[in-house]
């Protein structure tokens, strides 16, 4: 389990690989090829965010949310990271294909995929005084315009009605709430966490040069799990 906490947005690659397949070859709906396709871009995210360029661990812990803990597991680590990215997001994206005429459980990701932005389009290049960070790629190129394409879809067979909307946004917010905030940044945050981030996850992205740039110049080597 530990190798997977620690490589998980890895392992989404070949998923990212077969999905594509799937939503290439396989029989599905034009609604659900776009929802799979949208599943495959929260892959490719991830490994934006954690693997290349990399980065979004120290951008977390350091830029966005410091809270004084170590910064190699505080308040992210790689616990919380594989709970929120894998344990939730998983079912909360690839669900909604088994279930395209739930439109409600396809609107949700559709949704928050448009709000990332907010996160990798306004906070975070603010804070972090650039326009790209790790992670805006995949919400530019990938969750918006499969997105639109999206509700174009669904209006263009009038299966979406305002209650669709009505229970897209509870849903949403219970993911948040609960699941991220609560569960994930919430008990399953800790400055003792027993999984810290790997010296190298956190060195990506030229963390000490970004850092040196916002006026840091103490940022120290981390000293986390190799596992």
């Amino acid at each position: 389990m530990r190798f997977v906490r620690r490589h998980w947005y890895n392992l989404g690659l070949p998923l990212a690989a077969l999905g594509v397949l799937w939503a290439t070859r396989g029989p599905l709906s034009t609604i659900q090829m776009i929802l799979l396709l949208n599943f495959v871009v929260l892959l490719l995210h991830q490994f934006e965010e954690y693997g290349w360029p990399g980065g979004e661990p120290w951008i977390i812990n350091e830029v966005m949310t410091p809270q004084g803990g170590p910064p190699d597991r505080y308040p992210l680590n790689q616990n919380n990271a594989f709970f929120i990215n894998v344990v939730l997001a998983y079912p909360f994206y690839l669900v909604p294909v088994f279930f395209p005429n739930a439109v409600w459980l396809g609107l949700a990701p559709v949704l928050f995929g448009f709000a990332q932005f907010g996160m990798h389009g306004i906070a975070t290049p603010r804070k972090l005084k650039m326009l790209y960070n790790p992670g805006l790629a995949a919400v530019v190129l990938g969750h918006f315009p499969l997105g639109i394409w999206y509700l174009i879809e669904v209006y263009s067979r009038s299966v979406i009605t305002v209650w669709n909307w009505v229970f897209a946004a509870p849903y949403i917010a219970g993911v948040i709430v609960i699941g991220m905030r609560r569960i994930g940044y919430g008990r399953l945050a800790d400055k003792n966490s027993a999984y810290p981030f790997a010296p190298d996850e956190m060195e990506r992205f030229d963390r000490r040069g970004h850092l040196a740039r916002l006026g840091n110049t103490t940022a120290a080597v981390v000293s986390g799990s190799a596992a």
